[in-house]
């Protein structure tokens, strides 16, 4: 596949191998990372280097004791290389809209009680009906980036601002504060308007939900102790359980489980769930089965009865 990119001494033909080599040492700044990236031994990577460089007219790295970096030739070249990158991929979304069998690759990205609840029960369901699909279900609060390709589609709480991608709305959930009954009788309830005064907050990173280091169900948390923190709902539920203090967790999970109790039955924070996907990807049919089965398990759990445990204060 040929792509054109213009070099220092002028406009060229270049091949987009060749500049594939060069974008990944750039970003991965050593020819071992690279190579191990490309799948090529470290003797190649600088093979294909010194190739691209002659072709160039110049050079584009400059070798220092930390690894290589981009000398000015080099820079000048990696929006253009990165261009061609993204061309090429998307040239491989096209080509996948002639495949229209309910098999092969579905790349999926979800937060941990998302995939749990949700994601997980709608791939076995559709498993099962076809069973030539692959998944792959990446999981975490810092999702891929369905935009550079990384996923097929991902399941966000935050509806992207920017990107090349099609936005659906799945649901609305609610979140609450939870505790466990042995923290509950060792600490009380706490009281509304005292900003969590004398209580344990587990919480996610401050970078990851800002918000929820403002207000947790609309109470300040400013009077509170932030016992713990985790990139991870299920951390802080196991946390909870385990009576470290109080979390905020998806109502879908929490009420479910014996061995917590919410704090305000009353008090709910809605959260958005965003299906979040590629447009070259809309009519690819293994994808949509997938999108499918996963919006038909958010519609059918999202109107059923979510009990809350305890009593308020």
């Amino acid at each position: 596949m040929q792509f054109r990119i213009y070099s220092i001494a002028g406009k060229r033909d270049m091949n987009w191998d060749n500049a594939r080599f060069f974008l990944t040492l750039a970003r991965a700044g050593t020819l071992r990372a690279a190579a191990q990236q490309l799948g090529v031994d470290q003797a190649t990577v600088g093979r294909r280097l010194q190739a691209f460089e002659a072709e160039i007219g110049g050079r584009l790295f400059l070798r220092t004791p930390q690894g290589y970096q981009l000398s000015e030739s080099g820079a000048m070249l990696l929006a253009d290389a990165e261009r061609m990158e993204a061309a090429a991929d998307a040239f491989s979304r096209k080509a996948a809209h002639s495949d229209r069998q309910l098999a092969g690759p579905v790349r999926i990205a979800a937060t941990d009680t998302v995939a749990e609840a949700f994601v997980i029960p709608a791939l076995a369901e559709l498993s099962r009906r076809h069973p030539e699909l692959e998944f792959t279900l990446l999981t975490g609060l810092s999702l891929s980036d369905v935009a550079a390709g990384e996923v097929d589609f991902a399941i966000r709480s935050l509806r992207p601002d920017k990107g090349e991608v099609l936005v659906r709305k799945l649901a609305a959930i609610d979140m609450s504060l939870y505790a466990s009954p042995d923290y509950l009788a060792r600490r009380g309830r706490p009281l509304p308007g005292d900003g969590f005064a004398g209580h344990e907050l587990l919480m996610f990173p401050r970078d990851t939900v800002p918000r929820h280091w403002q207000r947790l169900c609309g109470e300040s948390v400013d009077q509170a102790r932030i016992a713990l923190q985790a990139n991870s709902q299920l951390t802080l539920r196991h946390a909870a359980l385990a009576g470290m203090g109080i979390a905020m967790l998806s109502c879908f999970i929490a009420d479910q489980d014996a061995g917590l109790e919410r704090v305000w039955p009353d008090r709910v924070d809605p959260v958005d769930m965003w299906l979040v996907l590629h447009p070259d990807l809309q009519r690819v049919a293994r994808v949509r089965a997938a999108i499918e089965a996963v919006a038909g398990c958010f519609a059918m759990k999202k109107d059923a009865p979510s009990p809350g445990r305890g009593t308020s204060a």
